[in-house]
């Protein structure tokens, strides 16, 4: 990407929907022109998710469709990534082609570990962060994942199928 270039971010969680609009500033910089999130409730509560409801795919397109006119209002590429309720539901399929065919929106589905480095590259840029050993403990909808790093670097990471749904 190059200056000037907008890319809207969707992180399709189990409990809510996020989406960050933003400009390229520079080789590692980004301006947020726009947030917003929308509690979808993808995945439901017990101990394994392994099925997405008509309902709540049905509150997903709803936001969705929101999140994909914000981005098109700044002309922005989308990229959505998709993680614990969408990676273990059984109808996962389903789901992401109903999303591409009634929203253009293509999700990428994550595994535990790439949310985690995902994870900590959005820390990265938040915090300042990068000369410290930390532990990011990130606490999901469907997982947690735990990840010890430093300068960049993952030194060990994990995620649990263990979240706050």
């Amino acid at each position: 990407m190059k200056i000037g270039d907008k890319l809207a971010a969707m992180d399709l969680g189990t409990n809510s929907f996020h989406l960050v609009v933003a400009e390229v500033a520079g080789a590692d910089r980004f301006t947020v022109l726009t947030k917003d999130k929308e509690v979808v409730r993808l995945g439901t509560s017990g101990k394994e998710m392994k099925h997405i409801t008509p309902e709540a795919m049905d509150r997903a397109l709803k936001a969705l469709k929101r999140f994909r006119k914000v981005a098109d209002s700044f002309d922005a590429k989308i990229r959505a990534v998709a993680t614990s309720a969408t990676r273990e539901a059984k109808n996962k399929d389903e789901f992401i082609e109903r999303v591409l065919k009634e929203t253009g929106i293509e999700i990428e589905v994550v595994s535990g570990y790439e949310e985690g480095r995902l994870i900590y590259l959005g820390a990265l840029q938040a915090l300042n962060i990068f000369d410290k050993r930390i532990l990011l403990i990130d606490i999901g909808g469907g997982s947690t994942e735990l990840f010890l790093c430093e300068r960049g670097n993952i030194i060990y990471g994990v995620s649990q199928k263990l979240g706050a749904v």
